[in-house]
């Protein structure tokens, strides 16, 4: 074993070079030879040394005939990529390279290696032939429309080559050339032309570039009515694609609206149980989904995986994904049990049919990943995570929107187990790729965003977690509108922030903006809405408002109870506290009524006071008006009366118990003293 790793990793950095002969190109042979498996990596693993691929001419042909036939092969080559399947014709041989790819870099890691490199050759020279036959169709002086047209069609194929592998930017370019062709050879109004207009749309979609995907839609939309009318299949596909824009962008009556009318075109064509009908049905489930109907969601899933299931059989590739939404319903619903059969079910479709390695099936598993881990089971979870993101840096590579999502998903469970730093390196690196690939202004920058704030919320650091949720925010508002649920979600959860920290006021702010939402949005009867008020609720008894605090639990009751009926455990609980806070505010009620007499009390023995006072001054004020018009009193014995005076005046303004106590007899002998 060794001398694998010594002398013949050495003997490769001496020779500086190794060529690998693709033949044939969907399925090499040298692939599939584990010496030279170990050669390749030999030569990856030292920088020094030129690793190129190489294949016949006449297999160049074979190749592209295949990606304008259909892309995916590309996809089906690279999920044969599997070291550990390599074949040796010495036991020996095979055992020792095994085990020094096992000490090294390990099997998962030789296969990222070798497909890394071979994605990114299949997609160079894709570009190539398909670039180099676009000049030698222009150079051409005969201008033969249907040589153009196979140059659209090669573009265009190389288009959604490119669009599988995540790159978003070079698709456009190619179908962009693809539609300049189109306009040029068959005009505005043609079916390919069209289709062109389609797939730039859907292509903005996902760079979340709404008003530029709705443009090219319904610039196809035009066309397809034009010369196909409204009643064409085409014109359907259309409507259901301008309905998935309409979801993206946060307007769910427009995209229902779009929706139904796709679904008309197709059952009036060609019935209410064909083929076509099935992913409209899908996109109408997503909406319920999206608004919390998961009664009306599941019976469109179901009904789709019916439809499926009738068409093409119940073990088809196809089932696999309305199989997957119908465990996700069942998820959500609480039936774990019911989710994981259903779950289950899709992997093993897939697993027969498109193979261990396809995205498909990564996306079944880091589902059922995150099934285990709704069930507490962590373990599982992380088991499942680590082999939907093993297949998608596979096939799909390291910097693909899909492989983000594993790693988000495998940030979460680290959360949830309480290892911080490991969620952060996760969710981080999500963040990175979604930034590089997607761009700043995405959703799922966005939703990384928000799940960085969540991890350094968990881990107390709420002044960061507020920073990466108003990031996030920022890109929902710019994105989605002041009115999209997202959008909701993350005023809840700056208000959760702001609550922590005693900001009751401003805690109180986000979520009253969470309720606006989510009751104009999914209506006053949804859980969302529910615990919107709960929240509030606690923010109003902690300013001391009860009665608030008590307008806002019961409507969170209500909507419980609704659900989940009088018995649930939840609304039990929730109807006790809001007796003991009626008790309560029957409490402070008493208590304030209490004081307020007191105060009235207090107040009418101060108006008493305050009108006996004045009519003893009025009594003073007559004797001095008496005194003074006396003239009988000689000089003498007026000074002495003014002074008597003086001293009763004081008397009576000293003491308001005297003022109080004098009876019609004390006034009498006042004025008679005054007289003397």
């Amino acid at each position: 074993m060794e001398w694998w790793k010594t002398t013949f990793r050495t003997a490769i950095g001496d020779i500086g070079a190794v060529t690998l002969v693709m033949s044939p190109w969907n399925d090499p042979i040298p692939i599939t030879r584990a010496w030279c498996l170990w050669e390749i990596l030999s030569a990856l693993d030292q920088p020094h040394v030129k690793f190129r691929i190489r294949f016949p001419r006449s297999m160049r042909t074979v190749f592209f005939e295949s990606i304008v036939q259909n892309p995916d092969h590309v996809l089906s080559a690279l999920s044969n990529i599997q070291a550990e399947k390599a074949e040796a014709f010495l036991k020996d041989d095979l055992d020792m390279i095994f085990e020094a790819i096992r000490s090294t870099v390990g099997f998962r890691q030789m296969n990222s290696h070798v497909n890394e490199q071979l994605r990114e050759w299949y997609v160079k020279t894709a570009v190539e032939i398909a670039d180099e036959v676009m000049l030698m169709a222009d150079s051409r002086k005969d201008d033969v429309m249907d040589q153009k047209m196979k140059v659209a069609r090669m573009q265009h194929q190389v288009g959604s080559l490119l669009a599988d592998f995540g790159d978003h930017d070079g698709a456009i370019n190619h179908f962009q050339k693809a539609l300049v062709i189109n306009r040029a050879t068959v005009g505005e109004d043609h079916p390919n032309t069209a289709h062109a207009y389609n797939r730039l749309g859907l292509l903005y979609d996902l760079k979340a570039d709404f008003d530029k995907a709705l443009d090219h839609l319904q610039r196809g939309l035009a066309c397809q009515v034009k010369i196909l009318g409204t009643d064409h299949a085409d014109t359907a596909t259309t409507y259901n694609n301008l309905g998935l824009v309409y979801n993206h962008k946060g307007d769910q009556e427009q995209a229902l609206e779009n929706y139904y009318k796709a679904l008309a075109i197709v059952e009036k064509k060609f019935g209410q149980d064909h083929l076509e009908t099935a992913p409209i049905h899908s996109n109408i489930g997503s909406i319920y989904d999206s608004r919390g109907q998961l009664d009306d969601a599941m019976t469109c899933y179901s009904r789709t995986l019916k439809i499926v299931e009738k068409a093409l059989g119940e073990n088809h590739p196809e089932v696999a994904t309305p199989c997957n939404l119908v465990g996700l319903i069942y998820q959500k619903k609480g039936d774990l049990n019911k989710a994981m059969e259903y779950f289950q079910r899709c992997i093993i479709i897939l697993e027969k049919t498109v193979g261990e390695n396809h995205p498909q099936t990564a996306m079944c598993l880091g589902n059922l990943g995150l099934l285990y881990q709704n069930q507490g089971d962590v373990e599982n979870a992380l088991q499942y995570s680590l082999r939907a993101l093993t297949i998608e840096e596979h096939i799909l590579g390291s910097q693909h929107p899909s492989t983000a999502t594993s790693y988000n998903n495998l940030g979460l469970l680290y959360r949830q187990k309480g290892e911080i730093d490991k969620a952060l390196e996760f969710y981080n690196h999500a963040l990175e790729i979604r930034r590089k690939v997607l761009g700043e202004d995405s959703a799922a920058t966005a939703n990384s965003y928000n799940n960085i704030g969540a991890a350094h919320q968990s881990a107390g650091a709420l002044d960061l977690a507020i920073y990466n949720f108003e990031r996030g925010l920022t890109i929902q508002e710019k994105l989605l509108g002041l009115n999209h649920v997202d959008v909701a979600t993350s005023y809840n959860n700056i208000g959760t922030l702001h609550q922590a920290q005693s900001n009751l006021d401003s805690a109180l702010q986000y979520f009253q903006k969470a309720l606006n939402i989510w009751e104009q949005v999914l209506g006053k009867g949804h859980l969302e809405t529910a615990m919107t008020y709960n929240n509030m609720g606690m923010i109003y008894y902690r300013k001391g408002d009860v009665g608030h605090a008590l307008e806002c639990l019961r409507q969170f009751s209500e909507i419980l109870e609704k659900h989940f009926g009088p018995q649930h455990p939840q609304v039990i609980a929730t109807k006790q506290g809001i007796e003991k806070l009626q008790e309560e505010q029957q409490a402070l009620i008493r208590e304030r009524q209490a004081n307020q007499m007191q105060k009235n009390d207090a107040r009418e023995l101060l108006d008493k006071e305050s009108l006996r006072e004045r009519q003893g001054q009025e009594r003073v004020d007559l004797m001095l008006a008496k005194t003074a018009n006396t003239d009988e009193e000689p000089h003498g014995g007026a000074s002495n009366a003014s002074n008597d005076c003086n001293l009763v005046r004081t008397d009576i303004s000293s003491s308001a118990k005297q003022r109080q106590g004098a009876s019609k007899e004390k006034d009498g002998e006042n004025i008679c003293c005054q007289l003397m």
